[in-house]
Protein backbone atom coordinates (compact mmCIF):
# COMPACT_ATOMS: atom_id res chain seq x y z
CA UNK A 1 0.00 0.00 0.00
CA UNK A 2 1.35 3.51 -0.86
CA UNK A 3 0.23 6.87 0.89
CA UNK A 4 0.52 10.25 -1.48
CA UNK A 5 0.36 13.33 0.24
CA UNK A 6 -1.58 15.46 -2.03
CA UNK A 7 -3.05 19.39 -1.98
CA UNK A 8 -0.98 21.01 0.50
CA UNK A 9 1.84 19.06 -0.33
CA UNK A 10 2.74 19.95 -3.90
CA UNK A 11 3.42 23.64 -4.78
CA UNK A 12 0.79 24.80 -7.36
CA UNK A 13 1.20 27.22 -10.40
CA UNK A 14 0.47 30.39 -7.96
CA UNK A 15 1.45 29.03 -4.86
CA UNK A 16 2.27 31.70 -2.05
CA UNK A 17 5.05 28.93 -0.44
CA UNK A 18 7.89 30.51 1.80
CA UNK A 19 10.72 31.93 0.24
CA UNK A 20 12.77 28.12 0.63
CA UNK A 21 9.51 26.50 -1.07
CA UNK A 22 8.02 26.36 -3.86
CA UNK A 23 10.72 27.82 -6.20
CA UNK A 24 9.60 28.94 -9.74
CA UNK A 25 5.60 28.89 -8.80
CA UNK A 26 5.77 31.88 -6.65
CA UNK A 27 2.26 34.33 -7.22
CA UNK A 28 2.67 37.39 -9.38
CA UNK A 29 5.38 35.59 -12.03
CA UNK A 30 4.52 37.28 -15.38
CA UNK A 31 5.00 33.51 -16.51
CA UNK A 32 4.87 30.71 -13.52
CA UNK A 33 6.14 27.51 -14.90
CA UNK A 34 4.08 24.62 -13.72
CA UNK A 35 5.53 22.63 -11.13
CA UNK A 36 6.77 19.35 -10.99
CA UNK A 37 7.41 17.38 -7.49
CA UNK A 38 8.36 14.37 -9.72
CA UNK A 39 10.90 15.88 -11.48
CA UNK A 40 12.43 18.39 -9.07
CA UNK A 41 12.64 18.38 -5.56
CA UNK A 42 12.37 22.05 -5.07
CA UNK A 43 8.42 21.62 -6.13
CA UNK A 44 7.73 19.13 -3.49
CA UNK A 45 6.30 21.26 -0.62
CA UNK A 46 8.55 20.83 2.74
CA UNK A 47 9.38 16.78 2.89
CA UNK A 48 5.40 16.32 2.61
CA UNK A 49 6.06 14.49 -1.25
CA UNK A 50 8.66 12.94 -3.26
CA UNK A 51 10.68 13.10 -6.51
CA UNK A 52 11.25 10.20 -8.50
CA UNK A 53 14.64 9.40 -6.93
CA UNK A 54 12.98 8.71 -3.82
CA UNK A 55 10.91 5.61 -5.45
CA UNK A 56 13.66 3.91 -6.98
CA UNK A 57 15.15 2.63 -4.20
CA UNK A 58 11.83 1.45 -2.94
CA UNK A 59 10.75 -0.20 -6.03
CA UNK A 60 14.01 -2.09 -5.82
CA UNK A 61 13.68 -2.98 -2.00
CA UNK A 62 9.62 -4.52 -3.00
CA UNK A 63 10.76 -6.56 -6.11
CA UNK A 64 13.55 -8.03 -4.35
CA UNK A 65 11.14 -9.29 -1.56
CA UNK A 66 8.68 -10.37 -4.04
CA UNK A 67 9.01 -12.64 -6.78
CA UNK A 68 5.64 -12.08 -8.32
CA UNK A 69 3.47 -9.42 -9.78
CA UNK A 70 2.26 -7.21 -6.12
CA UNK A 71 -0.60 -4.87 -6.17
CA UNK A 72 0.08 -1.39 -4.86
CA UNK A 73 -3.06 0.82 -3.71
CA UNK A 74 -2.11 4.22 -3.51
CA UNK A 75 -4.82 6.23 -1.14
CA UNK A 76 -4.44 9.58 -1.73
CA UNK A 77 -6.46 13.12 -0.97
CA UNK A 78 -6.04 15.80 -3.90
CA UNK A 79 -8.53 17.63 -2.04
CA UNK A 80 -6.74 18.76 1.38
CA UNK A 81 -5.59 21.42 2.36
CA UNK A 82 -4.57 23.40 5.18
CA UNK A 83 -0.94 25.57 5.06
CA UNK A 84 -2.48 28.39 3.50
CA UNK A 85 -5.20 30.04 1.07
CA UNK A 86 -5.83 27.48 -1.45
CA UNK A 87 -4.82 28.84 -4.67
CA UNK A 88 -5.77 25.91 -6.30
CA UNK A 89 -9.31 27.08 -7.26
CA UNK A 90 -10.91 23.64 -8.20
CA UNK A 91 -7.63 22.73 -10.64
CA UNK A 92 -6.67 19.79 -8.89
CA UNK A 93 -4.48 18.93 -12.32
CA UNK A 94 -1.17 19.10 -10.27
CA UNK A 95 -2.26 16.39 -7.98
CA UNK A 96 -3.67 13.98 -10.22
CA UNK A 97 -0.21 14.73 -12.24
CA UNK A 98 1.82 13.64 -9.59
CA UNK A 99 -0.12 10.96 -8.86
CA UNK A 100 -0.14 9.61 -12.04
CA UNK A 101 3.49 9.91 -12.40
CA UNK A 102 4.15 7.73 -9.25
CA UNK A 103 1.23 5.29 -10.64
CA UNK A 104 2.82 5.41 -14.02
CA UNK A 105 6.79 4.72 -12.46
CA UNK A 106 5.02 1.54 -10.22
CA UNK A 107 3.62 0.32 -13.14
CA UNK A 108 6.94 0.46 -15.69
CA UNK A 109 8.76 -1.72 -12.89
CA UNK A 110 5.87 -4.49 -13.17
CA UNK A 111 3.53 -3.51 -10.08
CA UNK A 112 0.04 -3.86 -10.40
CA UNK A 113 -1.05 -0.63 -9.18
CA UNK A 114 -4.77 0.65 -8.01
CA UNK A 115 -6.13 3.38 -6.78
CA UNK A 116 -8.35 3.30 -3.85
CA UNK A 117 -11.21 5.81 -4.81
CA UNK A 118 -12.48 8.07 -2.30
CA UNK A 119 -13.95 6.67 0.68
CA UNK A 120 -15.56 7.49 3.94
CA UNK A 121 -12.70 10.51 4.48
CA UNK A 122 -9.19 10.55 6.43
CA UNK A 123 -10.16 8.05 9.59
CA UNK A 124 -11.38 5.16 7.04
CA UNK A 125 -8.40 5.75 5.06
CA UNK A 126 -6.28 5.32 8.10
CA UNK A 127 -8.24 1.74 9.74
CA UNK A 128 -7.56 1.01 5.88
CA UNK A 129 -3.93 1.80 5.29
CA UNK A 130 -3.10 0.53 8.89
CA UNK A 131 -3.75 -3.10 7.94
CA UNK A 132 -1.18 -3.18 5.53
CA UNK A 133 1.58 -6.08 5.11
CA UNK A 134 3.79 -3.36 3.37
CA UNK A 135 3.27 0.54 3.64
CA UNK A 136 5.35 3.28 1.69
CA UNK A 137 4.35 6.07 3.60
CA UNK A 138 3.85 8.97 2.47
CA UNK A 139 4.89 12.51 3.83
CA UNK A 140 3.90 14.28 7.25
CA UNK A 141 2.66 13.13 10.58
CA UNK A 142 -0.27 11.20 9.00
CA UNK A 143 2.19 9.08 7.61
CA UNK A 144 3.89 8.89 10.11
CA UNK A 145 1.02 7.62 12.60
CA UNK A 146 -0.42 4.94 9.77
CA UNK A 147 3.89 3.93 10.14
CA UNK A 148 3.38 3.24 13.48
CA UNK A 149 0.39 1.55 13.42
CA UNK A 150 1.61 -1.14 10.33
CA UNK A 151 4.63 -1.99 12.04
CA UNK A 152 3.08 -2.60 15.53
CA UNK A 153 0.76 -5.04 13.57
CA UNK A 154 3.96 -6.65 12.21
CA UNK A 155 3.92 -5.15 8.83
CA UNK A 156 6.91 -3.88 7.55
CA UNK A 157 7.73 0.06 5.62
CA UNK A 158 9.30 0.81 2.94
CA UNK A 159 10.46 4.47 3.21
CA UNK A 160 11.17 6.75 0.28
CA UNK A 161 14.93 7.81 0.66
CA UNK A 162 18.09 9.03 -1.24
CA UNK A 163 19.87 6.94 -3.82
CA UNK A 164 23.43 7.76 -1.93
CA UNK A 165 25.38 4.37 -1.15
CA UNK A 166 22.62 1.73 -3.33
CA UNK A 167 23.22 0.55 -6.31
CA UNK A 168 20.49 0.77 -8.90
Amino acid sequence: MLHLRLGDGLCGQYDVGSADECKGAKLGTKNPRIPSCWANKKDCFRQYTYPKDYYEPVAGDLLELVNTTTRIVVVADPFHWTRNQDMRHGNYSINYAYMDNVVSFFRSKGFDVQIRQRSGGPDDDFVYMSSAQRFIPGGGGYAKLVSRVVTANGGRLFQPRKLSGRKK
